[in-house]
Formats: C-alpha cells, structure tokens, sequence
C-alpha cells in the first residue's frame, strides 16, 4: 500500500472519530439539559400539588359542620343551642300559680381561629322574642401560653358561672351567681393554665346592653388548683370581683326560685350599693360515677353610709351516675365539661342517667337590711341520650324567710315555693 493511500486512511479515522465524540457530547449534554427540564417541572407540579392540597377544606362533623385549613391555619365551626322548658310553680301564700313554657335558650353562633393563634367567637340570643348577645370576643394565645382576650365574655367568677349551661347540672345555676350579677362584660383579660393551674383576671366596662358615659366598672380575677390524686379529680378555686356603679343606678340584689319561669323574687334589697366587693371559694371532686361540689361566696356592700351589709350565698351538691359514666372536667378551664356517653341510644343503648341533689342558700337579710333569705332543695335527673342532646327534670322546694320588704310575703316576711320543671336541650 503506498504511503498517500496510508496517509488518506488516518485522516479518515480521525475525522470520523472526532466527529462521533462531538455529535455523542452534544447528545450527552442535550439529555442533561432534558433531564433538569423534567426535575424543574416535576419539582413545580410538587409545589403545585401542595399548595392546591393546603387550599383544600377539611369538613368534619361535630355535630354541626367544621371547616378548617390543611395546615390548621384557619378554622370556622357553626355553633348554637336551644333550651325548651316548661314549669309548674306555686306558692304557700297563694299569690302565683305558674304553668307555662319558655325557651330557655335559643342561639346561634360560630367560633374559629384565623392565623393559627387567634382565636374568635360570636353567639346570639333570640329567645324571649329579643336578639341579646352573648359571648363576642377575641382570643390571643402568646408563645409563652398567656391567653389575651378582648370583647364581650363573662367575667372569672364561679366554677358554676364558668361551666357552660350545656353542661350544668341543674337547669339553673346556684342563686348567688344570679343575686350578685355575675354576667358578661365588655373588657379585656389575661389567663394563663397548665395541667392543674388555671389563672385570668381583667378589667371590664358595662355590656353591649349597656350605653351610659359612665359605666363605671369591674375588676375581676380567679385562681384554680386541680390535682388528680389516685382516682379521685379534685378542684380548688377562689375568685374575686371589685365593681363601681359609675353613672349606673345603685347596686341592687334579688333572686326568684329555682325556676326561671318564675315572674316574682321572693328575696331582694332596694338599690342600695354605689360599689361592692365579692369574693367566693369553691370545692369539687370526681371519682368514678360520683361527684360533690360546692361554693360559697360573701358580698360587701358599699352603700355610701356608716355600715356596709354583707351578703352571702352558696351551694352544697352531690350527683351519681346510675349508667356508669363520670361527670367531664376540663382542668384546663377550671369548669364541668361535656359528658361523655358510653352507650348512646342511637346504637341502641339507654344513653346515660344521673341523679343530682343541691342544698341551695342566698342571704340578703343584715341589720337594717331585709331583703330576705331564701334556702332550696333542689332534685335533677339528667338524662343524655347522646352527648349534645339531654332531658332534664327538676324539683325544687325553697323556703322564705326574714323578706318583709317584698309585699308578697306577707308581714311576717315568710313563704314556701314548690317548682317542677322540665328541659329538652340539643347543641352543636
């Protein structure tokens, strides 16, 4: 072969492979660009994924509908109750006969949280052919566990006041928390709780039914102490409240019988106070199906004058479950929680019964002071066919005493109130 064709030959092979390595590179990096294109989309379609799934609604029943973010962001539930009560009530000096009907309650609400530590709330009244609001506040939890609230909400008094009416056990609560005005007020409060400490006190000015320039106002606090020992669930608390009249009328105080139906106080002063100081202690403990509970509270009455009056009023009660279930405590509140029913009757079950007696006793009666005093026996069979709806029926026998000012009694001041009332309630 000669040495031109040899010649020919290299330069061919070489040609070729330098032509081969640069169409296989430029296929390599094409792949390579293809392939980052591909992770790019896939990486985008991920996030799309995730950020579409986040928007997405979680919808829960609890009974009423619950609405909340994939991230738990936001959170909106529907809330409301109806209480329908009908009551007989009679007195000794035969002065009113009662058979009629109420309801109780009839409201509606929703409560949510938005940004994840915000939390808010809005329910309405609308029995008695009124609309009345109710709670409306809001609630900010810190990084370190204080909880702000500011709005329209109760003040912290009472382990009787606090518990919801859904879950008392009574149909009314204990006649003091009505006598000295333990209510709802517009204002601003801090609270702090851990497993067995629960601490809240705050400041407030009149309520939204409320539109004088002067409201005068209330400060208020409660402590409460719920260790578990063994089986037993015990509670401790105590609680106070100072409040001014301001441009207000005087401070005034009565109380009817047990039944709400019941259009007469038997005890009650004439406005007498421009400011007063409350404070009460409180007592319970659970162990199995039984429980026993019990406050007692005094009232001072600044009236302007040399002598300021005390009165007082409190309750002692014991309740069993006969089905087995045990009275719900939240510790994290200091206050009777929702009961939980072992054998609701929709699976068939008897649902859950408990029988509940109170000794009930208010005092407004001091030197100078008539207003009276007032002590009730009062029987409850509650009857939870699940764990938002309940029968309750209610006896109560209450006895009058040292209340001349109110003409009803007689002279004598003295008089007996038999009542007998039932409840069909439903929440959600």
């Amino acid at each position: 072969m000669s040495t031109k064709r040899i010649f020919f030959y290299a330069i061919t092979l070489t040609f070729t492979l330098l032509t081969y390595n640069h169409v296989n590179s430029q296929e390599n990096t094409n792949l390579e660009s293809e392939t980052i294109k591909i992770k790019d989309t896939i990486t985008r379609l991920e996030k799309n994924l995730r950020e579409a799934k986040l928007k997405e609604l979680k919808i829960k029943w609890e009974p009423a509908p619950s609405l909340s973010s994939q991230d738990d962001m936001f959170e909106m539930n529907l809330r409301g109750r109806i209480f329908s009560d009908v009551a007989w009530i009679s007195d000794k000096d035969d002065n009113i006969n009662i058979k009629a009907t109420e309801f109780r309650t009839a409201r509606l609400g929703i409560e949510g949280k938005a940004w994840k530590s915000i939390k808010y709330k809005l329910e309405i009244d609308f029995a008695d052919e009124e609309v009345n609001l109710k709670d409306s506040f809001i609630e900010w939890k810190t990084s370190s566990g204080v909880k702000w609230s500011a709005g329209q909400f109760k003040t912290p008094n009472s382990l009787d006041e606090q518990t919801s009416s859904r879950h008392i056990a009574l149909m009314e609560r204990a006649s003091f928390t009505d006598a000295f005005e333990l209510a709802r007020r517009i204002g601003i409060a801090a609270g702090f709780s851990d497993e067995i400490w629960t601490a809240k006190i705050g400041i407030f000015r009149g309520s939204n039914e409320i539109d004088e320039e002067n409201e005068g106002y209330e400060i208020a606090s409660r402590f409460t102490f719920s260790p578990a020992i063994e089986q037993t669930q015990l509670h401790l608390g105590v609680s106070f409240r100072q409040r001014n009249t301001g441009d207000l009328s005087e401070f005034r105080y009565e109380q009817r019988p047990h039944m709400h139906l019941s259009p007469t106080r038997f005890v009650a002063t004439e406005r007498i106070a421009e400011k007063d100081f409350l404070y009460s202690l409180e007592f319970a403990a659970i162990n199995g199906p039984v429980w026993l509970t019990s406050e007692y509270a005094w009232l001072k009455a600044d009236t302007g004058l040399n002598n300021k009056p005390t009165f007082s009023g409190g309750y002692i009660e014991a309740g069993f479950f006969l089905t087995g279930e045990s009275r719900s405590y939240n510790p994290d509140k200091g206050s009777w929680d929702r009961t939980k029913v072992s054998k609701p009757v929709y699976t068939g079950g008897l649902g859950a019964v408990a029988l509940t007696a109170r000794y009930d006793t208010i005092d407004l009666s001091e030197p100078g002071y008539r207003g009276g005093k007032q002590n009730s026996f009062i029987l409850g069979l509650n009857w939870y066919l699940n764990r938002h709806t309940r029968v309750m029926l209610n006896y109560n026998n209450s006895s009058v005493k040292k209340s001349q000012d109110i003409v009803i009694n007689g002279v004598d001041g003295r008089n007996k109130i038999n009542g007998f009332g039932i409840r069909a309630q439903v929440d959600w």
